[in-house]
């Protein structure tokens, strides 16, 4: 236990060094927003074909690490990640690091919900109320004023964020999440090779140091945090994984008031209370088995859903017992002889 806290503190230092450099690179180091992106994502497949060459990223069995790599991974989910690369330098520019990093992870937790409910899952009240309420927090960070970070620089991290969570839909289903980053990041490679050679005729040359904060970002940050992350998410729920992202914005701002000496704000502070609380309201809902329901909404789920017509009042209890998980079905077995299931299912 405690090496998997000591492995996902690494994780979110890694994952806020990602803005830290960036903004270092950008703002110290008079670096372009071009070159940055195309050093990050060059160095992160290279560092990558470093990792997949000495084994630490292994396929399945019967096949290369590459050709594993490649079919897990597709263009979709390339283009997503090169346009989340890019979104986030360019807004980076003028954005200090941790409420861009807030509106990132918002962005993220909206793409995700706004998939699944486009997919037909609706999400309940207290999950609509969460994120209602964190949505509101990111208006209010966004709104025009004093300490309200620039407007198209917000515009420029919500479209990265809501790319990000493209990116992490197309990796949905996969049969190794590691060969699928890696497989990515070399498709957006060649996005990136081709920035490259936009920035040599667009930006001015970099400086070595701006140079090292890039390679940084992505040798390390990007490609070292990816694959850690990978690692160590199988050992958390989904609530409990969206959690540890949902940190990532409050370890930025506690790098970024010493190391770059960016203000924390009231107004950030109240917007982030909002944001980080309504989400994880929403992602602590509790969620009804079956069995938990009363026999008046069990009768309308099975009335909106006419494929489900095989209710367990026409059938024993056996046969009905089968439709439900293995928590529900122990119940069941443990309750059929009971007049009080009987007479619900008769009613």
């Amino acid at each position: 236990m405690a090496v998997l806290l000591l492995l996902t503190a690494l994780t979110e230092v890694l994952f806020a060094s990602n803005s830290l450099l960036c903004r270092t690179a950008l703002v110290s180091c008079g670096m372009g927003p071009l070159t940055y992106t195309a050093v990050r994502s060059l160095s992160a497949a290279a560092m990558l074909v470093v990792l997949c060459g000495i084994g630490v990223i292994r396929p399945q069995e019967g096949e290369s690490v590459w050709h594993g790599a490649w079919r897990e991974s597709s263009w979709a989910g390339a283009v997503c990640l090169f346009g989340y690369m890019i979104c986030f330098s360019a807004g980076y520019v003028h954005m200090p690091s941790a409420p861009g990093t807030l509106i990132i992870n918002t962005c993220v937790q909206v793409s995700m919900v706004g998939w699944a409910v486009w997919q037909g899952t609706r999400p309940d009240r207290r999950q609509t109320a969460g994120l209602a309420v964190a949505f509101a927090g990111l208006v209010a960070l966004m709104l025009p004023g004093l300490t309200a970070p620039p407007l198209l620089d917000a515009c420029f991290m919500a479209v990265s964020g809501l790319a990000w969570g493209g990116y992490c839909i197309c990796g949905r289903g996969v049969g190794s999440a590691a060969l699928a980053a890696a497989g990515t990041f070399f498709r957006a490679a060649l996005f990136g090779a081709v920035t490259g050679v936009a920035a040599l005729c667009l930006e001015e040359a970099p400086l070595l140091s701006g140079l090292a904060c890039a390679l940084a970002a992505g040798a390390v940050a990007s490609a070292f945090g990816y694959i850690l992350w990978y690692a160590i998410s199988p050992r958390y729920s989904l609530v409990g994984s969206s959690i540890v992202q949902l940190s990532v914005p409050v370890v930025t701002a506690a790098m970024a008031v010493p190391l770059l000496g960016e203000p924390v704000t009231l107004r950030f502070v109240l917007c982030s209370c909002l944001i980080l609380g309504g989400i994880g309201y929403a992602l602590l809902a509790p969620r009804r088995t079956p069995c938990e329901e009363s026999p008046r909404k069990r009768r309308a789920r099975r009335t909106l859903r006419p494929h489900s017509f095989h209710s367990a009042r026409n059938f024993p209890m056996s046969k009905a017992s089968r439709h439900c998980s293995g928590q529900c079905r122990s119940r069941h077995a443990a309750l059929a002889g009971s007049e009080k299931m009987e007479d619900s299912y008769r009613e």
